[in-house]
């Protein structure tokens, strides 16, 4: 098993394949056992497959898989 595989082996979705993936400008729900709460998505580095986002609320700026796998909901 892979680490991508261990990682997010509890919060993958088997519908993941429906969900879009957010872009620039988005608002996502995050989903995670982080918790992070409500976030807008900065910037999309389609090279790495990352992106950038603002969770205002507890105040930092996080990197996050940009493929949707079912961590996040784009509101």
């Amino acid at each position: 098993m892979d680490l991508f595989a261990t990682q997010f082996s509890k919060i993958v979705d088997e519908f993941a394949a429906q969900c879009r993936n957010a872009s620039e400008g988005d608002f996502i729900k995050d989903m995670s056992p982080r918790k992070r709460s409500l976030g807008l998505v900065v910037r999309v580095n389609k090279k790495t497959m990352m992106m950038q986002v603002k969770f205002p609320k507890i105040g930092k700026n996080n990197w996050v898989l940009w493929n949707n796998y079912g961590h996040y909901i784009v509101v």
